[in-house]
């Protein structure tokens, strides 16, 4: 008996794996086109012309060094200034040398605690929480506790 020949089959088949090529290109472009029809890619404003003519553009420093030292000799120059500075009431400017100069002589100012309305106070609450545990201090003539007796050197 005569063995019967049994070609060996291809495991690719190169019609098969040409179709899927093709297919896949044809579905890119067909998703590129739609996303070009769902995004506009146009500017918005001409692009080209932009960087031309902008009188708003911010200068940029050409010697930073030298700005930097303009602009500290102009800042001690105004620290050490003696100018008012609320004339109607009394306040001035003078300059940090002197003023620490000063402080060091006579200590700082003592300034008079602003005035507690504890009488004002106590009717807020006793109108807005009765029932609150802080009106019955009220009504033994303290301070309700949520108002801090003021600083010994706190300025108005």
């Amino acid at each position: 008996m005569a063995k019967a020949s049994h070609p060996e089959t291809r495991d690719v088949w190169p019609r098969a794996l040409l179709l899927s090529g093709v297919g896949l290109l044809v579905f890119l472009a067909l998703i590129a086109i739609a996303l070009g029809l769902v995004f506009d890619t146009t500017p918005y404003w001409p692009l080209v012309a932009a960087g031309t003519n902008n009188e708003a553009k911010p200068a940029l420093q050409r010697v930073p060094k030298i700005d930097l030292a303009v602009f500290c000799k102009q800042e001690d120059q105004e620290l050490r200034k003696v100018a008012w500075v609320n004339r109607n009431a009394g306040i001035a400017r003078i300059p940090i040398e002197d003023a620490m100069k000063l402080v060091t002589a006579h200590g700082l100012p003592e300034w008079t605690p602003q005035s507690i309305r504890e009488s004002e106070d106590c009717a807020l609450l006793e109108g807005e929480v009765p029932r609150a545990p802080q009106v019955r201090k009220c009504a033994t003539g303290r301070a309700p506790p949520d108002s801090p007796p003021p600083a010994s050197g706190a300025r108005p």
